[in-house]
């Protein structure tokens, strides 16, 4: 399958009520229209219900302003047997000027139920999405590294609140 065969896109107006109080996008926002329009290009890849496992990283490049637009674009950049990540960059646009702009950069990994198939593989086509591509196993196994991580600190987090 192609990464421009998993491609969503999602565009925004930047108003009330997602401003923060510097008057640019609230960043939780941000990570929920990510989540979803990320969310459309693991289905097209999977045609399965999926689940979003990680968000691997987000960088937030530049703040999105007032009455300009967002406009999130996302595709598969890696499979897995059972996961895949999805690339999804944030472009903003100043609508009364025409400028546009690189606001941020995202990677999330989506897994599907057990017995569900994924694609062998995700065919880059644009020099963007070969190069977005190219690094995946060395972000897979971060991933991995990472998850082990959280694994161990997960085991050694007291769940007794201590008010009680």
């Amino acid at each position: 399958m192609k990464c421009s065969q998993t491609r969503a896109v999602q565009t925004h107006i930047i108003t009330y009520p997602h401003l923060n109080f510097h008057k640019t996008l609230f960043g939780g926002q941000l990570m929920a229209w990510l989540d979803e329009t990320a969310g459309i290009s693991a289905v097209r890849m999977s045609r399965a219900a999926i689940v979003t496992a990680s968000v691997d990283h987000l960088d937030f490049l530049a703040p999105l302003k007032d009455r300009h637009s967002v406009c999130i674009d996302a595709y598969v950049s890696g499979v897995g047997i059972r996961s895949m990540e999805i690339f999804a960059k944030v472009i903003g646009e100043d609508l009364l000027s025409g400028e546009r702009y690189l606001a941020g950069t995202c990677f999330m990994t989506f897994v599907v139920p057990k017995g569900a198939a994924l694609p062998d593989k995700i065919e880059p086509e644009t020099k963007e999405e070969q190069f977005i591509c190219s690094g995946y196993e060395a972000r897979k196994l971060a991933r991995q590294e990472k998850r082990q991580e959280s694994v161990d600190l997960a085991n050694n987090i007291d769940l007794e609140m201590p008010w009680n």
